[in-house]
């Protein structure tokens, strides 16, 4: 099984911007030992990133973020990208709609994404949702995907579980599995 590891929306705008909260700076350190073990094991990093022009509808009900070409749309520099990671812009909640992103899993012969990032409940889970429906098996990192409210993490994992099947897991779970 080929594995990928998807990181959404770990952008500044997200993490210590207009949008930034505690729980998403606090897994950083976390999120680093995950992708440092994946490059170790030629393990793709995709990080997969909000990048919105005027007029996309996310903007309607939340405001001005993550702009194209501006520092709040960038990957915060803890993570990346390195050398080797792939970097694609998203304008919706998933990270597969109108990307190139299933054309590089399947070319490069992914079937498993494990998910990482923000926020839990909205681009995570609609990013497992289309994963899903193109047949990848899905893994979630529980302590390294994060929305400000716990309960709605808690909630989302729970449905991510249990509607997609996913494989829901911690970091230090992940990388046992990868001595």
């Amino acid at each position: 099984m080929m594995e990928a590891v998807v990181v959404v929306d770990m952008i500044k705008d997200f993490v210590t911007g207009k949008f930034g909260f505690k729980r998403a700076q606090q897994m950083v350190p976390r999120l680093q030992s995950v992708l440092q073990r994946a490059r170790e094991r030629k393990v793709p990093v995709i990080f997969v990133c909000d990048s919105h022009k005027a007029g996309d509808p996310e903007l309607s009900l939340w405001g001005k973020h993550a702009m194209k070409g501006t520092e709040g749309a960038r990957v915060v520099p803890e993570l990346g990208p390195a050398e080797g990671d792939l970097v694609i812009e998203k304008r919706a909640y998933s990270s597969f709609f109108e990307t190139e992103l299933e054309k590089i899993l399947k070319k490069r012969r992914v079937t498993e994404l494990i998910l990482a990032g923000v926020v839990t409940n909205i681009c995570v889970q609609h990013t497992a949702a289309d994963a899903f429906f193109r047949g990848f098996k899905v893994s979630v990192l529980s302590d390294c995907t994060s929305c400000p409210e716990p309960a709605q993490h808690s909630a989302s994992l729970k449905y991510m579980r249990e509607i997609y099947g996913a494989t829901i897991l911690t970091s230090k779970e992940l990388l046992e599995r990868w001595k």
